[in-house]
């Protein structure tokens, strides 16, 4: 028996974007005669949208970046971002097959993101992986983020699935905020972005690499 509906997270959970969103974020602090971070410290950035990404690249400078500031960098950071979003981006080892799996499986795919969703549909269509989901919300699709649950229920909502009859795959505390919020089940990745062990976070279950999900998702499903 399998859930319903497996809804991931992108950023850290179904790919590894670090790379490429750490060169995006690095060309706007230069621009602003500020020191690059390194992948590692860009890691921990991630998840909460990119002008949050942009406001905690100069907080690790030491400066406070105020709202209007953020919202005039934004577009630079987009474009360029746009440009070469996938040029390091990869799916995370053994993701592609664990979804070509659940989807054969009849198993309802859905994307909840805070990243845009155009830059979003973009990355998976670059990675060949866009046309099994039946659901993509991104970080401007609904007006909240997670961890607000709405922009999790609206991707269920697309898929027809109840919250209880689905999982949350993610890797941060907003990924564990809106699958509780949700009412969903969830599972946390231990290869991704948190700044802190997500065993913290209280997961249904924990997944140290995608080869080994599946059968735990149908023992948690049972």
């Amino acid at each position: 028996m399998l859930p319903r509906a497996v809804v991931f997270d992108l950023d850290g959970t179904l790919i590894d974007s670090a790379p490429d969103l750490a060169d995006s974020l690095n060309r706007v602090l230069r621009s602003e005669g500020l020191q690059e971070q390194a992948l590692h410290a860009v890691k921990t950035m991630v998840g909460a949208g990119a002008k949050v990404l942009i406001q905690r690249g100069f907080a690790a400078n030491g400066r406070t970046l105020s709202e209007p500031e953020a919202e005039r960098l934004l577009p630079a950071f987009l474009i360029d971002y746009r440009a070469r979003a996938t040029r390091k981006t990869c799916l995370m080892p053994g993701a592609e097959r664990l979804l070509a799996e659940l989807a054969v499986a009849g198993v309802g795919l859905g994307l909840c993101t805070n990243k845009p969703e155009e830059i979003t549909r973009q990355i998976l269509e670059d990675l060949a992986v866009a046309h099994l989901f039946g659901s993509i919300v991104g970080g401007d699709t609904t007006p909240a983020k997670k961890p607000d649950p709405q922009p999790l229920l609206h991707a269920l909502d697309a898929l027809g699935c109840a919250a209880n009859e689905a999982v949350m795959v993610g890797d941060s505390a907003a990924d564990a905020g809106a699958a509780r919020a949700a009412g969903t089940g969830l599972a946390l990745v231990t290869f991704g972005y948190s700044p802190m062990p997500v065993a913290e976070f209280q997961p249904d279950s924990l997944i140290e690499h995608f080869d080994d999900f599946l059968p735990d998702l149908r023992v948690s499903a049972a």
